[in-house]
């Protein structure tokens, strides 16, 4: 635990660094050095043992190493070499995939060396930052990046932004007296952060922490929790599990059962491996995988780049987006919003505004206010254009800038600064100055900072705004009202995620006013109820926290650890989606379910996040969502299809042994098919086009099931259908023909069932005729390769391999009009019963 330097003087923070006001030696710095390490944040890294694994630490991957031993132990070489195929593909997309995020991570990591000025014994050296540690007396001058949280032993109007810690917009004042206890980052006016920037004045500080021991660098280590499988993955892992287990149950039966009719053992196990490898879906890992690959080139062609697979599942079925407003929701750029003059002369607070703006000239990082106001002036010219003949810098203690001008034997000071003070030394009447202050109340009510602005005419120019004379008689020339830019589209991205039942909450560490303002300004609030101040969440515990979240939609005064602790809760009920650009972001980015980062905000921050949007527009979080959601439920009729295929031809080896008939198919022909076949129409199921409903309904609760109960009856019917079908063509052909030709008779009629359940999975509710209007290119490109297949098996040299006999081409033709058309007018009463008695409309559902 760090001290708290802030409570310290300045002699009591340097004696317990053991250092001085003119800094280390060399040889103390060196061995300083050894004894803390270099500057620099040591992320916790997933090492690359795991990296390896990743791809095969799934029940998915474990249900095929099972079918590749069933394999080889029956001796099927054959199936073992394609089912070990599909690992090592599944395997390579997932590197592949990586490997390119990674790559483009990097491309956007922008590395360069940051100097920084120290005081050795007295003497001002120039180190790397990386070189800095504790006691190290650093000077600050404007422009500079602060290298290490710091105590501030001397200051001149110095001023810092730290936004990327805070979220706070502004620029904050920086002094040197001590401070007293409990107080939170950004309220330590006497100490500076690393990663913050130096926007006025300048300033000498002790280092008192580097690397991981700063502010920053614990960030990254409340960041480090712990691997979460994303919800729709713990859904389908759940799913498969349970199968696996009542398939062992099942198998076990069968093999019992079997035995007990006096079948032989070896003719026993054959039974029990052709139910495992019918039950086993092992053509799902692969079909998911490249379904969430061709979504990631979807989504980055969308400037959003997802670094891991499992996101897209989790984005669809997001009920909350916490996102943060600096830079998310705002361009983290102020604007004027307002000019105010008590005589209502706009001209003269215009030429006063555009006087007093202090020219920038030593280094590339301006006052943001400066460049607000100039970025105005260029919009609204005044009269006269003039150049100072001196700039003053911002006087804390005066809380004042301004600049000087010739007029003609005499001098025009312009000034700006903090409003009371300025109202204060005006020369106003009674009316007016009541008048400035009901406005200035009514300014920072709406959330907008306030600048007030003078002038004074002098005889002479000053040195400095310090030998300016209290007396000096001083123009009230007005207020300027500015604001943190609203992102111009946030609005409506807002809008329409709430339409999609999402919850939206702005998560800020601006103060209330401000807070409250901006969520109005956005939607997102329409009283004061609805906005929480942070502050209170340390006396409040966890339960009464999470009542108090179900009303509230915008957070104020947020620090990083309330971020932290708001994901937590939400995530108790809600599948969570976290938005950011700053360190202050971290924690939350990654605690929740989808940590979505800035492509223009802080490296650590796209590092932690799952989704990075390339191009900062919050309107790619909703086109995220809305595919997403295409993909999630492109799973759900994935997983729909393969389930009623393959609990078909799980009854079809059971019912043959219930009924007493010979196994009508081999484990090479149901392997054949479930890869082959179910394949190439399970992927193209999985990429059908999105549609606008996705975002005009709400999403599922987080703990709603994977597959409805509707769903559910339509595997439990298409698997009935599938048994009673292929095992009465066997019956009836074998009875004709023989085994054999039966065998070859029920391949066909299970191959053709499932081509006609793939067209039916292609929508839920809406009806085949038409659906089929609707363009999805690769299903019939799929369809195509899957009926290819099934010819070249039936009628090739291939055909002995999978125990294939001759079959007439009329009773081809037969066999597979009465699977193709039987299953399609049975699964459409089905999808009319749900229309017409369930509700179940197309366009809501």
């Amino acid at each position: 635990m760090l001290m708290a330097f802030y409570t310290k003087s300045v002699k009591q923070t340097l004696d317990d660094l053991q250092t001085t006001s003119s800094g280390l030696s060399a040889i103390e710095s060196k061995q300083r050095l050894r004894q803390y390490g270099p500057n620099s944040i040591k992320l916790r890294t997933e090492p690359l043992w795991r990296k390896l694994l990743e791809p095969f630490l799934s029940v998915f991957m474990a249900v095929l190493v099972v079918a590749i031993g069933i394999s080889l132990w029956h001796r099927s070489y054959f199936d073992a070499a394609i089912i070990g195929a599909i690992i090592l593909l599944n395997a390579l997309i997932y590197y592949v995939q990586r490997f390119s995020t990674e790559r483009i991570l990097r491309s956007l990591q922008k590395r360069s060396t940051v100097k920084v000025e120290v005081l050795r014994k007295g003497k001002s050296v120039t180190v790397d930052a990386v070189n800095i540690v504790p006691g190290d007396v650093i000077v600050l001058d404007e422009g500079d990046k602060i290298p290490a949280d710091a105590r501030i032993i001397e200051a001149r109007s110095f001023r810092v932004d730290e936004s990327q810690l805070t979220g706070e917009s502004l620029p904050i004042s920086k002094q040197v007296e001590t401070l007293g206890a409990d107080r939170q980052i950004y309220e330590q006016s006497n100490m500076v952060f690393q990663g913050s920037f130096v926007i006025g004045g300048e300033a000498r500080a002790v280092v008192v922490a580097t690397g991981n021991n700063t502010e920053f660098g614990r960030l990254s280590d409340l960041s480090a929790t712990s691997e979460e499988v994303n919800p729709v993955e713990r859904k389908i892992d759940a799913l498969i599990t349970q199968i696996v287990i009542v398939i062992s149950l099942i198998a076990l039966v069968t093999m019992g059962l079997a035995l007990w009719r006096g079948i032989a053992w070896d003719e026993a196990l054959r039974f029990v491996i052709a139910l495992s490898v019918s039950a086993v879906p092992e053509n799902l890992p692969i079909a998911i995988s490249i379904i969430l690959v061709l979504a990631m080139q979807r989504m980055a062609r969308r400037k959003a780049l997802v670094r891991t697979m499992g996101s897209i599942e989790s984005i669809g079925a997001i009920t909350t987006i916490a996102t943060d407003k600096t830079g998310t929701l705002t361009h983290n750029k102020l604007s004027v919003q307002e000019l105010w003059h008590p005589r209502n002369q706009r001209k003269y607070t215009l030429q006063t505004l555009a006087d007093a703006i202090v020219p920038h000239t030593r280094h590339s990082v301006a006052d943001p206010l400066d460049t607000a106001f100039r970025s105005f002036i260029a919009k609204n010219p005044p009269a006269n254009v003039r150049k100072p003949i001196k700039a003053y810098q911002f006087e804390h203690a005066l809380a004042l800038s301004g600049a000087l001008y010739h007029n003609g034997t005499q001098y025009i000071l312009t000034l700006k600064g903090a409003p009371e003070q300025m109202v204060e030394r005006c020369d106003l009447a009674e009316g007016e100055r009541e008048r400035a202050t009901v406005e200035l109340h009514h300014l920072t009510g709406l959330g907008f900072r306030v600048i007030a602005l003078g002038h004074a005419t002098l005889k002479k120019p000053l040195e400095s705004l310090e030998a300016l004379s209290p007396r000096q008689h001083i123009t009230f020339d007005g207020f300027v009202a500015i604001a943190d830019t609203l992102r111009t589209e946030a609005k409506s991205a807002i809008a329409t995620a709430q339409a999609a039942g999402i919850t939206v909450r702005m998560i800020t560490g601006d103060h209330f006013e401000t807070a409250y303002h901006i969520g109005r300004e956005l939607g997102l609030v329409h009283h004061r109820s609805e906005v929480f101040d942070s502050r209170q969440m340390s006396m409040m515990s966890d339960d009464d926290l999470a009542e108090r979240l179900k009303t509230i939609r915008v957070c104020a005064r947020v620090l990083p650890e309330y971020k932290h602790r708001i994901l937590e809760i939400l995530k108790q009920r809600d599948i969570t989606a976290m938005t950011g650009d700053g360190v202050n972001d971290i924690p939350a980015l990654t605690n929740a379910h989808v940590g979505v980062a800035m492509g223009s905000g802080a490296q650590i921050a796209k590092d932690a996040g799952d989704i990075i949007l390339l191009n900062n527009n919050f309107q790619s979080i909703v086109s995220a969502i809305h595919e997403g959601r295409t993909v999630y439920a492109n799973i759900k009729r994935m997983v729909t299809y393969l389930l009623s295929t393959n609990l078909g031809e799980v009854l079809v080896s059971l019912g043959s042994l219930i009924v007493g008939l010979p196994l009508p198919l081999t484990p090479v022909q149901i392997l054949w098919i479930n890869i082959v076949t179910d394949s190439a129409m399970v992927i193209p199921i999985g990429m059908e086009p999105g549609e606008a409903r996705n975002m005009k309904q709400p999403p599922k609760p987080a703990n709603a099931p994977l597959l409805s109960t509707f769903m559910i009856s339509r595997i439990i019917i298409m698997a009935l259908l599938m048994a009673v079908l292929v095992l009465t063509l066997y019956a009836l052909f074998d009875h004709w023909h023989g085994a054999d030709y039966a065998r070859t008779v029920a391949f066909c009629a299970l191959a053709t069932v499932q081509w006609a359940g793939a067209f039916e999975a292609r929508s839920d509710y809406e009806s085949l005729f038409r659906r089929i209007k609707k363009r999805n290119t690769p299903f019939l490109v799929g369809l195509l390769v899957a009926v290819g297949l099934q010819l070249i098996a039936i009628a090739s040299p291939f055909a002995p391999y999978l125990h294939v006999a001759p079959v007439t081409a009329t009773d081809f033709a037969i066999v597979t009009t009465v699977a193709f058309v039987l299953p399609i007018i049975v699964l459409e009463l089905h999808k009319w019963f749900g229309r017409t008695f369930l509700g179940k409309r197309p366009e809501l559902n």
